[in-house]
């Protein structure tokens, strides 16, 4: 803060109205405060100082390789059952559940896209 009478000193880097990408991420977690999930907090880190683009390729990125995941699983299962019905059983859940995790990426995806925009 500047003390009375005297101008502010200009701070090299820094143009009025922009700042950089730590600080937009800095403030946004401060505004989040305590009542954030992890998982918001880890959203914050994820899109902060990325173009959309980029986050946009991150969630298509991660949602075809937990989809391919969930994929083999779901094969992986087959043979399970061959072995015992308990591995084939958690094979099956576990599929199931990485399904789930992809479709809310995908469906997430909008959101993260637009926060970025934003943090920009």
């Amino acid at each position: 803060m500047a003390k009375k009478g005297r101008p502010q000193r200009a701070v090299k880097g820094f143009r009025p109205g922009k700042e950089p990408a730590h600080l937009k991420k800095q403030r946004v977690k401060a505004e989040l405060g305590k009542e954030a999930s992890w998982g918001q907090k880890q959203a914050v880190e994820l899109v902060a100082g990325r173009k959309p683009e980029e986050v946009q390729r991150i969630v298509r990125r991660w949602t075809l390789g937990v989809t391919a995941a969930a994929l083999v699983f779901a094969v992986g299962d087959i043979f399970l059952y061959g072995w015992t019905v308990f591995a084939g059983v958690a094979a099956h859940v576990v599929a199931l559940g990485l399904f789930f995790a992809a479709y809310r990426m995908r469906k997430q995806e909008a959101g993260l896209i637009d926060m970025a925009k934003s943090l920009r």
